[in-house]
């Protein structure tokens, strides 16, 4: 089984390392080789979203998977992930985060990760994922539209890490709970809303088209989906639209 962190590519920039690593991917590149960039210049998030990318100010990787899963199961990936992602916070850096469903890491109530898995499906199978992981780190500052939703390593914690070193330790992690979504996604499910204050008893309001969902989060399905109960009672498995999580 290929480790993860096998091979790692260094770029001082790239306009995504997403989607170089899809081209990768597209070529037959092994799973668990690592893109890593200085800077992005046309990096995004979810829904097609910018991430502000600034050279040597945050750790901008993806890496190349290819889980023997079936496509509706992708997003146990990114539960995972985020798993990885606040453990790493919290027992290396000692940074109380939050996740925030189904992507978002947040220290003090500001977006401090976001994480991004694109996949490419093949007859009814999944050729490979990318799996992206944007984290701010040295930020001490950042635009008046992200001011007071963004935050960073050093904002929270003033210690200054480099982009490699929060590599090395998340690469371990991701590692461990990578091998056990395959083998064991109710693990993941498990401990995913023992890290998630938004998992159960949130006011939620999700946006989809023309159709609108409001209630309440109680938890994940085994696949990942979000569950809202609305108000009538009626349990929903949510697996995408604009998701609006407001604590009471």
């Amino acid at each position: 089984m290929t480790r993860l962190g096998c091979a790692i590519l260094r770029f001082e920039s790239l306009p995504s390392t997403n989607d170089l690593a899809r081209q990768m991917a597209e070529q037959g590149a092994a799973e668990g080789v690592v893109i890593l960039a200085r800077e992005q210049t046309r990096g995004r998030g979810r829904q097609g979203r910018a991430w502000v990318s600034t050279a040597g100010d945050g750790l901008y990787l993806s890496v190349i998977l290819r889980p023997p899963v079936e496509p509706v199961k992708a997003m146990i990936i990114t539960l995972a992930a985020a798993i990885a992602v606040a453990e790493t916070f919290a027992v290396d850096y000692a940074v109380a985060v939050d996740i925030k469903w189904p992507n978002d890491i947040h220290a003090g109530g500001r977006k401090i990760c976001g994480i991004l898995v694109e996949s490419a499906i093949e007859k009814s199978k999944m050729d490979y994922a990318i799996l992206g992981i944007g984290v701010n780190l040295g930020q001490s500052d950042f635009p008046a539209e992200l001011s007071g939703i963004a935050t960073s390593l050093i904002i929270e914690s003033q210690r200054r890490v480099t982009p490699d070193e929060f590599a090395a330790v998340l690469l371990k992690r991701l590692e461990a709970w990578y091998r056990l979504a395959l083998q064991q996604p109710a693990a993941i499910i498990a401990r995913w809303q023992e890290l998630s204050s938004y998992a159960n008893g949130c006011a939620v309001r999700v946006e989809s088209g023309d159709s609108v969902i409001e209630g309440v989060t109680r938890g994940l399905a085994l696949s990942g989906a979000l569950i809202v109960e609305t108000a009538d009672g009626e349990r929903r498995e949510i697996v995408a639209g604009e998701i609006h999580l407001r604590k009471a």
